[in-house]
């Protein structure tokens, strides 16, 4: 049996390709400090944002769920490098700061250049070119996803509305 492989399957076998290259080179060069990307996501984030920010705004920033983001914020929180706040005008949310520990960690991360070093690669004009093409593709994406998660809701409500026209027996 001949499989097919179109443009568009060796476009996303490309990406995730290079996906997984630059995180596995992020994750070598963090692991002697001790963190992970994820971790040095949120050092780079909170440090981003003008005021203490929400594990909110955290989670939308770095695309996590939920849980995610809190398994995260407890781990770093326990190694000291970053503390909660509760928010002074809507206690139903937290702030998160970062320690002085936290902020020595995030300039030893950011001096770390393996990305940089990656995308330098290239030419201005095509870093240029494929930044155009990625917020494309990412708009593109968040469409059909979009799309997905609607066309779930409506096969739940269709369910639902059915199973409770059904007489009990």
């Amino acid at each position: 049996m001949e499989v097919l492989v179109t443009e568009e399957h060796e476009i996303a076998v490309l990406i995730r390709r290079i996906d997984l290259l630059i995180s596995k080179t992020r994750r070598n060069e963090l692991e002697h400090l001790g963190i992970t990307p994820a971790q040095a996501g949120v050092l780079h984030f909170t440090q981003m944002f003008e005021k203490p920010c929400t594990i909110i705004q955290l989670r939308k920033s770095m695309g996590r769920s939920n849980s995610s983001m809190v398994g995260i914020i407890n781990r770093m929180e326990r190694r000291g490098l970053i503390k909660r706040q509760v928010d002074s005008q809507s206690k139903k949310y937290t702030r998160v700061l970062l320690t002085e520990k936290g902020k020595a960690l995030y300039e030893e991360a950011v001096s770390l250049n393996g990305f940089i070093t990656i995308i330098s690669s290239l030419p201005k004009e095509d870093r240029q070119r494929l930044k155009l093409y990625l917020n494309a593709l990412t708009k593109a994406a968040r469409k059909v996803l979009e799309e997905q998660q609607n066309s779930k809701k409506k096969t739940r409500k269709r369910e639902y509305s059915v199973s409770s026209k059904v007489a009990p027996r």
